[in-house]
């Protein structure tokens, strides 16, 4: 006698050794098949639809990274396919071998929609059959889409509300609850190597507005593909191995302990756009719950930076107009990392705030990415950011002036080029008007180490700086750094230095070159000529305190036997 269960599992066991031998699959998938060519149009963010004819041909398919996106595939109606019963769909690699999808029984049941993230970039097919993978006797509509919010430009990974504009990225629309991510494509930064690189900004015209930009330097596991907490996260919140300076619009109650003024404080009526840095994607931490106190680990420098100009007066960054932010670093144990804002024109600096840190322990490497963020919540703004012209394109691994022989030896290497047409060498005598005085050719590309030199002659009466430039083919030009020479040149045996120049509590003046028996006089005037000071020194250094002395120039000369040097220095508390 066969009992009950057995002849279920008799029943059961007649069923699938029919579907075999008919040729069904169970929640099967095909493999080969023949090239129907490239799906079109091509998979987008928005649902695009293909009508599939009858047979057994596969469509391809191409994903990019960095950032993969998720993929739809759907027979369903609600999505704008169309098919009969006993749908399947296949997803395979390149080679044909199948990596998703399978065979469903029921129209627009579980294999009839197929959500699937490829492994990695590539080169994938998509096939659809009915009832087996013989037996193509139909035709249907395949209806497909990417499911992202990343976008892959060939300059940047932008994510969320980001959008692009040539070499430009909005990071956010004047939109309430906006987040927006994007990443340099094509470049890290590299620690190991002095820097500095200009960001045009713009935070929006609504004063009103919220809630800022951040600069992000990271190594989050997620890479370039990353972004964070909306609202006061500035869109940088929660991404970690990282280094956040937010260019901040508005206050929130854990941003008033960051702040010294009681204008501003937990009880302040005070909103000033400011500049802050905080680490590892905790931005704005309030650890203690006590706007009165600061916890241990709730700042990483001392104290936010407000924005302002004329200084003591709060400045307006949300005023619809464009501004520089300077991101510099120095290499050091630790090394120093500075953040000014500043007029598009760069005349005028509106805060700058600085960090010493390591590298290898913020970011677990010395060539983290970088980008921007932005967020809004309740308020908002129109909030974007370019980049430099020019970025990275040259390596500069020394940059120096030197006395030599009555001369000023000038010379910089390059360990790599990129793109870079000239180098432009520039001369001043006060650091602010630069006059070319030397240009040379650079490196389309190179890899190894590159030196330029430059020997100038200068005057006898002053200490020169010395600024350098390099520019694209396209015309762009980058400033590298202003040096100055480490002292004035203007004789093979007697050699003047005077600093700093300008001066705040103290003058100093070393004299290299001379005999020990011989004294030199100094005499100290102002601009209209009444002499202030006058002294005789013995060695080969000498102070002149200017503490006292009110701001503006002088001129100070110096006079012994041989020789004589009248300087102009500036007076700068």
């Amino acid at each position: 006698m066969i009992m009950k269960n057995e002849k279920i599992t008799i029943t059961i066991l007649s069923l699938l050794l029919f579907m075999f031998f008919n040729g069904y699959h169970v929640l099967g998938q095909c493999t080969g098949g023949a090239s129907g060519g490239p799906l079109n149009p091509v998979p987008a963010t928005t649902t695009r639809t293909m009508t599939i004819p009858a047979g057994s041909a596969f469509y391809t398919f191409t994903v990019t990274g960095p950032c993969i996106p998720q993929y739809m595939f759907s027979l369903c109606a609600a999505d704008g396919g169309s098919a009969s019963f006993d749908s399947q769909i296949t997803i395979m690699d390149n080679t044909g071998a199948a990596v998703a999808g399978g065979y469903n029984d029921d129209f627009c049941g579980t294999q009839s929609k197929v959500t699937w993230t490829p492994p990695s970039a590539g080169v994938y097919r998509v096939r659809v059959n009915l009832y087996n993978c013989v037996n193509t006797t139909a035709s249907c509509v395949l209806a497909y889409q990417t499911v992202s919010s990343t976008t892959n430009t060939a300059e940047y990974v932008i994510i969320g509300s980001a959008t692009t504009s040539g070499s430009c990225i909005n990071v956010t629309p004047n939109l309430t609850s906006q987040r927006g991510c994007s990443w340099d494509i094509n470049s890290t930064l590299n620690f190991l190597l002095p820097f500095s690189y200009d960001f045009n900004v713009n935070l929006g015209a609504s004063d009103a507005g919220a809630d800022g930009m951040a600069f992000v330097i990271q190594n989050d596991p997620q890479g370039r593909c990353e972004c964070g907490s909306v609202g006061g996260g500035m869109g940088a919140g929660g991404i970690t191995n990282s280094l956040i300076i937010e260019i901040d619009t508005y206050i929130n109650y854990e941003d008033r302990d960051d702040f010294v003024s009681p204008l501003i404080g937990c009880t302040g009526t005070e909103d000033p756009d400011h500049l802050d840095i905080w680490l590892n994607g905790s931005v704005n931490p309030d650890l203690d719950a006590n706007c009165n106190a600061v916890a241990a680990g709730e700042r990483v420098v001392p104290n936010a930076i407000r924005l302002q100009n004329p200084p003591g007066t709060n400045y307006n960054i949300e005023n619809g107009v464009n501004h520089i932010l300077k991101i510099s670093w120095t290499p050091g144990a630790p090394g120093t990392l500075r953040a000014r804002v500043l007029n598009a024109a760069q005349t005028t600096t509106y805060g700058t705030i600085s960090t010493t840190l390591n590298p290898l322990t913020v970011f677990g490497t010395n060539t983290p990415f970088f980008g921007f963020t932005a967020s809004t919540g309740g308020l908002s703004n129109s909030q974007s950011f370019c980049n430099p012209p020019i970025l990275l394109p040259v390596e500069i691994t020394g940059f120096e002036a030197v006395c030599s022989d009555g001369r000023t030896k000038v010379e910089w290497a390059s360990a790599s080029e990129r793109n870079n047409k000239y180098f432009i060498l520039e001369k001043s005598t006060d650091a602010i008007q630069f006059t070319e005085v030397y240009r040379t050719d650079g490196l389309a590309h190179s890899v190894s180490k590159q030196v330029y030199t430059y020997w100038d002659q200068p005057a006898n009466d002053d200490v020169y700086y010395y600024r350098l430039k390099y520019v694209s083919y396209n015309g762009q030009e980058q400033v590298y750094q202003t040096i100055k020479a480490d002292q004035a040149c203007f004789g093979k045996e007697t050699n003047v230095l005077i600093y700093p120049n300008p001066a705040d509590n103290n003058l100093n003046i070393k004299i290299t070159g001379k005999t020990n028996d011989q004294s030199i006089n100094i005499e100290l005037k102002n601009e209209v000529g009444i002499t202030i000071l006058k002294d005789t020194m013995y060695s080969g250094s000498f102070t002149i305190p200017t503490h006292t002395l009110k701001n503006g120039f002088y001129l100070l000369q110096i006079i012994s036997n041989g020789f004589s040097v009248t300087k102009k220095v500036v007076i700068q508390h």
